[in-house]
């Protein structure tokens, strides 16, 4: 092999080499803006969260979606599991009601916990035709209404 063809070779080899490793970096969601930094727990808000996330559990339980609509400001966040739904209407109405409400969903809270400023609750949910998974829902109450909400697979 000649000394050019061998470094047109390595050059190649390099250049693949170069455009694997960046190809395999984390690419950044371009469709939803990371949630605002919110301002310190209140007080009171930290006292009232335990019962907002009980109101919410509750009225889910019921079926009750207005119920559950109720305690989520209107531009309220859900990351479920990586699916973002950006406000109360979407939370609502490609989420709660659909899969929540829609399929006799039944929260049963198993533990609960804070994690900074949110209100983590673990739940073990059913629906009306056996299927169950075990999760945690981690609540930012302000205001007394919930403005965002973690959840993820335990």
């Amino acid at each position: 092999m000649t000394y050019t063809y061998r470094l047109t070779v390595l050059a190649l080899l390099l250049s693949a080499a170069a455009c694997s490793a960046e190809s395999t970096a984390p690419v950044a969601s371009r469709t939803e803006a990371p949630p605002a930094v919110p301002a310190p727990l209140s007080g009171s808000d930290r006292a009232a969260a335990p019962g907002i996330a009980q109101k919410f559990t509750d009225a889910a339980n019921r079926g009750d979606s207005q119920g559950v609509a109720a305690t989520f400001a209107e531009q309220a966040r859900f990351d479920s599991v990586g699916r973002i739904f950006p406000s109360r209407q979407a939370i609502m109405s490609r989420f709660i009601d659909p899969e929540v409400i829609g399929v006799g969903g039944r929260y049963e809270i198993t533990g609960t916990r804070w994690a900074g400023d949110r209100y983590v609750v673990d739940y073990r949910f059913t629906t009306r035709s056996g299927g169950e998974e075990i999760f945690y829902y981690a609540f930012l109450i302000r205001d007394g209404l919930i403005r965002d909400v973690l959840g993820r697979y335990r």
